[in-house]
């Protein structure tokens, strides 16, 4: 290797100023094989030469690939807005569920892109009817004043029908899944994840919520908002039926939405490959780029506590995680209906 970092010439490959300038803007731990597959691809096409179209061509080259293996691949326009990494769910089945969401009984399974980067128009063909379909969706982290379990069980238990009526009215308009973190995280007790297609609705169960009786001892200690992308599909994303789910709002540095698009398309493909590996975890990104302070949320649903463990450790240490602000941090909690937790919240 000369003293420029660029392939010798001996090789029978000869590299032009331009693409010499664009290897060395390559985060070393990927140059080496950006380096050997434009060589590669110069031999291939007996030109012998590697200059800038060469690397535009392999970025070309692996987005037809993705296009291939239907993974969400960004457009032109994805390029000139801040980029968030694409992390699909995780392929495979583990012992009780499946990294699809649950299907409708006599409905055909839908292909579900939740992807950041999920655009209009992938994976059809010429001619093909496609729709696009966006549901926003809210994590709720709500403290529950322990001054609540100091009234009156008559108060306390009028309090619980009144919330939990005002929740089940809103059911034919937003999804509502409960989720308890007693006993896990010291910052919350009580996780709602709502899903619906308007966000005047999803504002207007929350202050329905906060004005029940139950709801004037309830404080909102973290909010998360986004929306789900799903191809071909006019139903409502649905969660796994998992026990333990993990969410993580993910902020991205500078310094990734300044990387070339086919740069983060290798260090976003090493993730994709790290999600394979446990087909027992689902993983959903939830678009919050302008919609809230993160650039995506994470969402993790499993069975075994475990394997969120393992999944979280292998995550941290892929190549992404250098451009992740790892000041934000996740929170567990266990799937129970909405009556379970209003009983284990006391009183």
């Amino acid at each position: 290797m000369p003293e420029t970092g660029v392939p010798d010439s001996e090789k029978g490959v000869v590299w032009t100023e331009d693409a010499q300038a664009l290897l060395k803007k390559v985060p070393f731990f990927i140059r080496k094989n950006v380096e050997k597959e434009a060589e590669e691809y110069a031999r291939q096409n007996s030109s012998g030469k590697v200059d800038a179209g060469v690397i535009a061509r392999i970025k070309s080259l692996k987005t037809d690939r993705l296009e291939e293996s239907g993974a969400p691949v960004e457009s032109s326009q994805a390029e000139s807005a801040p980029a968030s990494p694409s992390l699909p769910s995780s392929s495979g089945s583990g012992n009780k569920r499946t990294s699809s969401p649950p299907e409708t009984p006599g409905e055909e399974p839908q292909t579900t892109s939740r992807s950041a980067s999920a655009k209009l128009g992938e994976g059809d063909s010429p001619g093909s009817s496609f729709s696009l379909s966006r549901d926003f969706s809210s994590f709720s982290l709500f403290r529950l004043d322990p001054a609540w379990r100091k009234l009156h069980p008559t108060e306390i238990g009028h309090g619980k029908r009144e919330f939990h009526e005002i929740v089940k009215s809103y059911s034919n308009q937003i999804a509502v899944y409960s989720y308890c973190l007693v006993g896990l995280h010291g910052s919350g007790d009580l996780l709602l994840w709502r899903t619906g297609t308007s966000l005047e609705v999803l504002q207007e169960m929350t202050g329905k919520m906060l004005s029940t009786f139950f709801g004037r001892y309830l404080l909102t200690e973290k909010n998360y908002m986004g929306y789900l992308t799903q191809q071909n599909s006019r139903s409502l994303f649905t969660p796994s039926k998992s026990r333990f789910i993990h969410v993580k709002p993910v902020v991205m540095t500078r310094e990734w939405h300044q990387l070339a698009p086919f740069i983060r398309e290798v260090i976003e493909q090493e993730s994709r490959d790290i999600a394979s590996r446990y087909p027992g975890v689902r993983l959903t990104t939830m678009a919050s780029y302008g919609l809230d302070e993160s650039d995506y949320v994470m969402i993790l649903e499993s069975d075994s506590p475990e394997l969120l463990v393992q999944f979280n450790d292998a995550f941290q240490g892929a190549q992404i995680y250098r451009y992740i602000d790892d000041s934000q941090r996740g929170i567990t909690a266990i799937s129970r209906s909405m009556s379970d937790i209003l009983d284990l919240l006391g009183g």
